[in-house]
């Protein structure tokens, strides 16, 4: 099984996510992660993998955007105490860019007749732990995108929390290790 996944993070918690999503896969084979910011025309349009993972943190309530990353990640980070942006987290949603240049998930024959090939997709987020109706959740719309591009659903879009600091709960690296595995065992 060959995975490809794609993550935006500011502050790292998305970036740690997909590192342990990734160790969960390669138990059942290779998993490569790209941020969001690398992930260029040419990557998406040779995608060719069994499956593709597209994470994000959440914010105001859903996929980020220019508007909810004013003021520039590292300001804010440093004028509320905390931590500062991961490496490479930039102004801009590259996330949405990523979504929208994404190649179609199946293969139809020219006539429309029928489905060659469909490759499966997963969504995940990370986000502030309470009710969904008060944090959002990046994962849903990441899910919906994938779905109107003809991708599978591989599993249910998944969310792992931060609290109050921005620092990811106890137990969520392991959860996101699990989730990979169970992503591997559904690819298998």
């Amino acid at each position: 099984m060959r995975a490809l996944i794609i993550y935006e993070s500011v502050f790292g918690n998305t970036h740690t996510v997909a590192e342990a999503i990734a160790e969960g896969l390669r138990t059942a084979g290779e998993a490569t992660l790209v941020p969001a910011a690398d992930a260029e025309g040419s990557l998406l349009a040779s995608v060719d993998v069994d499956l593709l993972i597209i994470g994000g943190p959440t914010h105001g309530h859903g996929l980020p955007a220019l508007y909810t990353r004013k003021p520039e990640p590292r300001t804010a980070a440093s004028a509320y105490g905390l931590p500062q942006a991961a490496p490479g987290a930039s102004e801009e949603s590259d996330l949405r860019s990523v979504l929208d240049a994404l190649p179609v998930g199946s293969h139809v024959e020219p006539q429309g007749i029928a489905v060659k090939h469909q490759v499966a997709a997963a969504a995940f987020d990370t986000r502030r732990s309470g009710p969904v109706l008060f944090t959002g959740r990046t994962s849903r719309a990441i899910a919906k995108r994938l779905r109107q591009r003809g991708y599978a659903s591989a599993a249910r879009p998944a969310s792992f929390l931060v609290d109050g600091q921005d620092q990811l709960l106890a137990g969520e690296i392991d959860r996101a290790v699990q989730w990979g595995k169970s992503l591997a065992a559904h690819g298998s």
